[in-house]
């Protein structure tokens, strides 16, 4: 935090951190100390276990971090505990490349969503997981000058552009559906789940169990 303050002080811009959530812990001493330092991020990224990357290690891709469903409420939650949450906007990531992820997203209050995926699948990436060796073979995640030449930019530009206006209004479309204007205004009301034996549970009260289990309730 004491970095961020610095970067802030610098740059005058507004300075964020990225984070994988693994238990609830370090989240709750970080928003300790922005509770009683007066210092911290001005936004948060939050990644689930499920965002991908060819550029880490398999065990930590596989095994380390939570889903973005999990990981989501334990961080917006733990920030109400201590009074930060309106002192930060959260950014949520992880798989979220299609309207009713994102629409559960904010619903489970997300400020705004990172899409990473979706976006380089629309530039043409092919997932060949050779981010972090600099041979991609399609130019997406290469500074390579031969390699690049895969990406066509002024074919992709319009794959990437549809791409983002089809899921725009299918954002809209959902929150239309839900009697909404806007997809700001999802909220935990307007998401059930099914579980695996069939039963419907609301995410009102989802989220009422985990503030209990975090002690905001």
């Amino acid at each position: 935090c004491d970095f961020i303050e610095k970067i802030r002080e610098h740059t005058g811009k507004p300075v964020g951190i990225k984070l994988v959530v693994g238990a609830n812990d370090s989240i709750e001493e970080l928003a300790r100390h922005m509770r009683d330092a007066g210092q911290g991020p001005d936004f948060i990224t939050v990644d689930g276990g499920e965002g991908g990357t060819g550029a880490s290690y398999q065990e930590l891709i596989d095994s380390v971090g939570l889903p973005i469903k999990s990981a989501l409420p334990i961080l917006v939650t733990t920030l109400k505990k201590y009074g930060v949450r309106d002192q930060v906007k959260i950014i949520a990531s992880g798989k979220l490349f299609t309207p009713d992820r994102i629409a559960i997203a904010l619903a489970m209050g997300a400020d705004l969503v990172n899409i990473a995926r979706g976006f380089m699948i629309a530039l043409g990436c092919i997932q060949a997981l050779k981010c972090n060796s600099n041979i991609c073979p399609v130019g997406v995640a290469t500074t390579d000058p031969e390699l690049q030449k895969a990406l066509v930019i002024e074919e992709k530009k319009y794959r990437v552009a549809n791409y983002l206006i089809t899921m725009r209004k299918g954002l809209f479309r959902i929150a239309a559906a839900a009697g909404l204007s806007s997809p700001v205004q999802f909220s935990p009301k307007h998401v059930v789940f099914k579980d695996e034996r069939g039963v419907v549970h609301s995410l009102e009260t989802i989220m009422r169990d985990i503030e209990k289990q975090i002690g905001l309730a």
